[in-house]
């Protein structure tokens, strides 16, 4: 239901003002001018005025109060002013200005119905009730225009004394049957077609006042639709953004500190009988954290630098970068053994990156958990479209009821997954940890290259 709005109220107020002075005004005007001018005045008076019983002031103040709540309650005031109008045309069998209120409350349901047809429905119904009370009003006119013309030449008859004994009713005799032949049907369609005209014109403003209003509704409803994906799109490519920062800081992190651990506590016992040693290893700490330190600096500032100074620009690391992660790694003192197998093929630039990570993360953990002097081997199968690396250990292994899934193992299930590869996890044959992933080379579409 629309809302009160005053302003609207006191619109059809004085709509509804204009209205009854247009339909009265000529009539009191005539009257007025009826004594300079008695003929012509009389005889407009009876075209133009309103009849003066009470009756036609009800049927006007039923047209009044549909006008009123017209854009309140659109239903009532059509059957207000419907009833209103219709009281007019049966009982004067005309079209009046007051009954202009008609077509303007239609245009008002027209525009707020639901649908076309509950619309369309309603017009067809005050199209046929009008005509219908138009073809009954000249009916019942005749009948009231014979009784009238009867009881006159009766009561003349009478004053003559040509007639006695009898009443008028009895002289005058029954009214005569109506006659409802074509061309009364066509005079009447004929009469209405003004009003019909009138209707259809404020059905069909109406009708595309309600398919703009609800165009613009749609319009706005699929921008809000459309506003409130963008910003789920970008709520949903900022946590990709910082889930993978996340990862990739793990992977720079947990690596750095493992290996500058390891070269710090080997500095530390060798610092009184090898002083070399201990430098060596200190320059390793040194080297470690500089590299780990540019490539956080790197993840961090993506995104919050101008497109030519952006570091995710850089080049990244990949298999080609794996000699120096392995010599970085053996100077803690950790034996790893590297094997290729085939030929090495070209590598996508998401597989580079994610083997090289994988890799990382392996041998970090075993730098981790391992235990001391495990060794490490790196394989490397180049196959037909696919790339297989595998990294297994002879230290400790998982503890017993763990399932190899901590933060880092989650960090290349995802990465694996990303890509539409496989991951293979748990103890190996050698009695440590082993870890094989295998990532196509032609993978499935990638819309966002892990780093």
């Amino acid at each position: 239901m629309p809302r009160f709005v005053p302003r609207h109220f006191l619109t059809d107020a004085a709509l509804s003002v204009v209205l009854i002075v247009l339909t009265v005004g000529p009539g009191l005007v005539m009257k007025f001018l009826a004594p300079t001018n008695p003929a012509s005045a009389k005889e407009y008076l009876s075209k133009t005025a309103p009849p003066g019983d009470r009756l036609w002031w009800i049927f006007a103040a039923l047209i009044v109060a549909g006008l009123l709540i017209r854009q309140h309650h659109p239903p009532l005031a059509l059957a207000l002013t419907g009833a209103g109008a219709v009281g007019h045309v049966f009982k004067d069998t005309k079209f009046q200005v007051l009954d202009l209120a008609l077509p303007l409350v239609l245009y008002t349901v027209a525009a707020m119905a639901r649908s076309r047809r509950v619309s369309l429905a309603v017009l067809a119904l005050t199209m046929l009730l009008t005509y219908a009370t138009m073809l009954s009003g000249q009916i019942y006119v005749e009948r009231q225009d014979y009784a009238r013309s009867g009881k006159q030449v009766v009561q003349g008859q009478v004053a003559r004394g040509q007639v006695e004994g009898a009443s008028v009713q009895e002289r005058i005799g029954p009214a005569p049957e109506p006659v409802v032949s074509v061309d009364r049907l066509v005079s009447v369609g004929q009469a209405m077609m003004e009003l019909w005209l009138l209707l259809v014109a404020a059905y069909a403003v109406g009708d595309a006042m309600r398919s703009r209003r609800a165009h613009l509704a749609a319009v706005e409803q699929r921008t809000a639709d459309l506003a409130r994906e963008e910003r789920q799109r970008a709520a949903l490519a900022v946590a990709a953004e910082r889930a993978r920062i996340t990862r990739e800081l793990h992977d720079v992190v947990a690596h750095g500190i493992s290996v500058m651990v390891v070269q710090a506590q080997g500095a530390s016992a060798a610092l009184d009988r090898h002083p070399d040693r201990a430098a060596t290893a200190l320059q390793h700490v040194i080297t470690t954290g500089r590299a780990s330190l540019a490539e956080m600096r790197r993840l961090l500032a993506a995104g919050r630098t101008e497109p030519a100074e952006d570091p995710r620009l850089n080049p990244l690391p990949g298999l080609d970068a794996l000699p120096g992660l392995i010599d970085q790694l053996r100077s803690t003192g950790m034996r790893i053994e590297l094997h290729v197998d085939g030929v090495p093929a070209a590598v996508p630039a998401a597989v580079d990156l994610s083997a090289y990570r994988i890799v990382q993360e392996a041998l970090t953990n075993t730098l981790k958990h391992a235990g001391p002097g495990a060794a490490a081997v790196l394989r490397l199968a180049f196959a037909p479209g696919r790339l297989r690396v595998e990294v297994t250990d002879d230290g400790t292994g998982p503890a017993d009821g763990a399932d190899g899934r901590g933060n880092g193992l989650r960090g290349i299930a995802e990465r694996v997954e990303m890509l539409g590869g496989e991951l293979e996890t748990g103890r190996s044959d050698r009695g440590g940890f082993r870890l094989c992933a295998t990532l196509p080379l032609q993978a499935r579409e990638i819309t966002s290259v892990p780093r």
